[in-house]
């Protein structure tokens, strides 16, 4: 008996447009580990707030010592 295919659902193919980042969420999704996507949603925030003030000259030193 042939397995079938597996085809992803709307939701995951918009998160497998982002390349690597888009297929970590989509397997925490599809693997039902749904309830970590706070975690890494914050994660990212803090992640995209250091690179924002690692670009504020007078903010830069304290964030590098961070690093």
């Amino acid at each position: 008996m042939p397995e079938p295919v597996y085809t992803p659902g709307p939701f995951e193919r918009l998160l497998l447009r982002f390349g690597t980042a888009g297929e970590l969420l989509a397997l925490l999704w599809r693997g039902g580990r749904w309830w970590m996507m706070p975690l890494v949603v914050v994660l990212l925030l803090a992640a995209g707030l250091l690179l924002f003030l690692q670009s504020v000259h007078y903010v830069a030193p304290f964030v590098y010592m961070v690093f």
